[in-house]
């Protein structure tokens, strides 16, 4: 102690042994005297900043000092039995109540299994384009009216623009989508189509992280014909050997492969198959490179701001590039631009909804939370089952608990045996629900639109989240049980005076199972509201007929082709109408927006969608005509319009707007018809004001109305005269139910992955609530006996069974009715055209858990209830 004195050290104190302390405490005197003279010896071996190191090291550790060496070999020795112990008893317990432990695993798989893949859902959706480097300086140039700005579409020479006018731009990029429904390409001899094909100018790659394996931006897409494809086409149509191979695109473009990228990622919102050098869209006739209010819906324009630049400073410089280069009457009324972040383009369904999206899909963030909320549900529901039948079980393990305190077991040690026991089952549970999430993820591939299991499951995040997971669960379930069951007083227990009351789980337990139906109530309630909004969208009228429609591309706009088409199909009795247009009635390709004005307000530019048809349109879609006559084969300047349009303009009459003119596309035109209103665009959006008339070089799609019962004839006519029109060119057809069934592809991914949860909640609860009735038949086994001696009937014991439980489901629904209809008014905000929600939505799900509960409760109870007296009184 002399050299801690003349060095000046100070030797550890009672704090410093704390930690050894509560490792052994009838080893606190001869610890602190030890530690004293180790801690100066490495002190004077080492130094003393090494030497408070070691000490940190050994007790934080659970080692003993090296005099003390015989102790800390006992310690070790000691804590592996009873480490071993606890495992053995843990095993034996379980092993004894093995419907106890099925039903726990059970619940505790299925609501960590949705958990796990709710935890994949969101991950992978929250990913989407994060891998870019740049992606925090990216960001999409909107355009639209000012106040309006939701298009993503974009005029062809606002790149040059961009880049001459704003020094805080550092790079400009465009990408072109073709038909997203799936573009020509002729590859030795073979014609076949294929979906993500775009234009795309080099700094696109320059600008976002797509791997490259041949090539680079600006080798491979500088030049006119160059293309780049990805390693699947490679693969496909030149087993890998690709470079210098020719490709024809739509019989318009010969292009010569120049580079090869690695396929996208699933976790983007540019599924990029084939990307073709820009400027061989520039030098053809469809690109105009100027800036003017002509936009192409999937002309898309993106810029990477330099370092410290502000998007908001750049927004408000927008107002004088347009009045410099349109005008300012043009910037004032009729044109605007905004900027939309990289990172918000897959969550805003007002912009990147409807096909703006390249990858054709948006998710809001407000969904990914009521499912991280739905998987937290699970998890709480498959708790609660757990804590209810751990506490219900309190009686039956009561003796146990006694006997070992009488032999001297302390309330940790029992904490510690009753949360090994729970990590136990929990572990399992995990192990389970990794394998149940594998074959979900592998034979359901098409409800949660995730990549493979392989690829997901096996990531140290996933199994980081596992971890926790388990730890949280085992605390959440094993803790309060653990807690009541050690508390026990030994000599109650031993007497046989312990009652299920003297637990404290009785009021626990029935605000546990009102906890855990509400939450299945509400998950009910919810399911009926999406599924009938869904039903809605599929019975509701879009004011046009959509039964029984083939559409077919039309890949040129050779008039005398097309109406050799219609002659020689109209004399089949497969095909009842045929007519050529821009787009079918309803859809988000080829969508053409433009502006008109009205004498009543010639300053006050409105935005129109515009449709480019022939005189069959409104026969095939059967459309009725409110109000003058159909387009005729020599109209030029005349027009339809819809009901929307007259309002529009300040008329409430179809008969008044006949012979009304208005300014549109640059001159005067004449309404000749009125049409009624019908869905040009989806059920969350108004219907808008909608112009049609005829341009025969803007006609891009056939539409047939054929009869369902001679299908495969009508299909294969229509086929025999698309070969002969067009012998060059792919054929290739879709329904037009199928197409519309698009528009809503996320909102039936929600309602199918809803019915799921809910019906996992739904079974979790009824697991717990099985256990329950089973543990207390157990337990009223002699009374159930005693009151069928004394003349009880089988409808009374069943009735003394489920009386609470009626109660408590009550109680639940009465709570989870005001949460529910809240969530679905939220939810229903999103659409223009929607369901009521109505009282008989309600009293379904009340009456849904009220069955679901009976049928649980009373395949247990009637057993009971119809037992041999005899039997259950024999041992009295």
């Amino acid at each position: 102690m002399s050299d801690f004195k003349q060095n000046n050290y100070q030797p550890p104190g009672w704090g410093d042994c704390f930690l050894a302390w509560f490792c052994d405490p009838k080893l606190l005197p001869e610890i602190q005297g030890d530690l004293h003279e180790l801690f100066r010896r490495w002190v004077q071996a080492y130094g003393l900043r090494k030497a408070r190191w070691l000490y940190a090291w050994h007790v934080l550790t659970f080692f003993r000092p090296f005099a003390i060496r015989r102790k800390k070999s006992t310690y070790t020795i000691n804590r592996t039995i009873m480490f071993r112990n606890y495992l053995t008893i843990a095993f034996r317990n379980l092993s004894k109540h093995k419907s106890f432990a099925a039903i726990n695993i059970a619940g505790l798989t299925l609501g960590i299994t949705g958990a796990l893949i709710i935890f994949l859902l969101v991950r992978f959706e929250l990913s989407f384009d994060t891998f870019h480097s740049k992606a925090d300086r990216i960001y999409r140039v909107l355009s639209g009216k000012p106040g309006e700005v939701i298009d993503t579409g974009t005029p062809n020479g606002l790149m040059r623009v961009l880049e001459n006018e704003f020094p805080e731009i550092e790079q400009v990029a465009v990408a072109y989508k073709l038909n997203s429904a799936g573009t020509q390409i002729k590859v030795n001899e073979q014609v076949t189509r294929e979906p993500d094909i775009y234009f795309i100018t080099p700094s696109f790659f320059e600008m976002f992280n797509f791997q490259w394996k041949v090539g680079s931006p600006e080798k491979s897409l500088s030049q006119p014909g160059q293309v780049v494809i990805d390693e699947d086409l490679a693969q496909k149509y030149f087993q890998g050997d690709a470079i210098g191979k020719p490709i024809k695109l739509n019989n318009q473009y010969d292009l010569v492969v120049s580079g090869i990228i690695q396929n996208s990622p699933k976790n983007t919102d540019f599924p990029i198959q084939m990307a073709i050098s820009h400027v061989t869209f520039q030098r053809s006739d469809e690109y105009q490179d100027t800036y003017n209010t002509n936009s192409r819906s999937s002309y898309q324009t993106y810029i990477l701001l330099k370092k410290r630049a502000s998007p908001q400073a750049l927004e408000a410089k927008f107002y004088g590039m347009m009045e410099k280069y349109v005008g300012k009457e043009t910037a004032d009324k009729y044109w605007a631009h905004a900027l939309q972040p990289l990172k918000d383009i897959h969550f805003n369904k007002a912009v990147g909804g409807n096909g703006n999206n390249f990858s054709k899909r948006a998710i809001s963030k407000e969904t990914l939370g009521s499912l991280s909320l739905i998987g937290i549900f699970l998890l709480l529901t498959a708790c609660t089952n757990f804590v209810n039948l751990a506490t219900a079980q309190g009686v039956t393990r009561s003796k146990e608990v006694g006997i070992r305190k009488v032999l001297g077991s302390s309330r940790s040690q029992l904490i510690g045996q009753f949360m090994s026991e729970t990590f136990l089952l929990t572990f399992v549970a995990l192990l389970l629900s990794f394998l149940l999430a594998y074959y979900a993820l592998s034979y359901l591939p098409n409800l949660f639109s995730l990549p493979s299991s392989s690829t997901l499951l096996y990531q140290p995040q996933v199994f980081l989240f596992s971890f926790v997971i388990c730890l949280i669960v085992s605390i959440l379930a094993g803790f309060y049980p653990a807690l009541i069951l050690s508390k026990f007083q030994p000599t109650l227990t031993i007497k046989n005076s312990f009652t299920n009351r003297q637990t404290g789980g009785l009021l626990l337990r029935k605000g546990l199972i009102t906890f855990q139906f509400t939450l299945s109530q509400a998950l009910i309630i919810c399911t009926i509201v999406v599924v009938s909004q869904m039903r809605y969208f599929n019975s509701t009228t879009l004011g046009f007929d959509k039964e029984a429609i083939v559409t077919v591309d039309l890949p040129e706009h050779d008039p005398q082709k097309l109406e050799a088409i219609r002659n020689a199909l109209s004399q089949s009795t497969a095909i009842k109408n045929i007519t050529f247009s821009l787009n079918t009635p309803a859809s988000t390709n080829n969508q053409w927006w433009n502006g008109f004005t009205h004498r009543s307000a010639p300053e006050d530019w409105k935005q129109v969608e515009n449709k480019f048809i022939d005189e069959y349109f409104l026969d095939t879609y059967n459309i009725p005509l409110l109000a003058g006559r159909n387009l005729k084969s020599s109209d030029s300047i005349q027009i339809l319009v819809n009901e929307s349009l007259i309002l529009e303009i300040g008329l409430k009459q179809p008969q008044k707007a006949i012979g009304e003119t208005i300014h549109y596309r640059g001159r005067e035109v004449a309404i000749v018809g009125v049409v009624k209103d019908f869905h040009s665009v989806s059920l969350h959006e108004n219907i808008p004001p909608l112009i049609l008339s005829k341009d025969p070089t803007l006609i891009q799609k056939a539409s047939f109305k054929i009869n369902m019962g001679q299908a495969q004839d009508a299909i294969a006519q229509i086929e025999q005269q698309w070969k002969a029109a067009f012998p060059d060119y792919y054929f290739a057809y879709q329904f037009l139910d199928d197409d519309l069934a698009t528009f809503y592809e996320q909102e039936q991914k929600t309602s199918r992955l809803l019915s799921l949860f809910a019906g996992l909640a739904i079974f979790i609860g009824c697991l717990g609530l099985y256990g329950l009735i089973s543990f207390m038949t157990v337990q009223k086994t002699k009374e159930v006996g005693i009151r069928k001696v004394l003349g009880a009937t089988v409808q009374h014991i069943v009735y003394l069974f489920t009386k609470d439980f009626v109660a408590l489901i009550a109680l639940a629904f009465a709570i989870a009715a005001p949460i529910g209809y809240y969530l679905m008014r939220q939810w229903l905000a999103d659409f223009t055209y929607k369901i009521t929600i109505s009282w008989w939505m309600f009293a379904l799900a009340a009456l849904a858990g009220v069955i679901i509960t009976g049928l649980t409760i009373s395949f247990k109870s009637v057993k009971a209830a119809l037992a041999n007296p005899v039997d259950s009184l024999r041992n009295e």
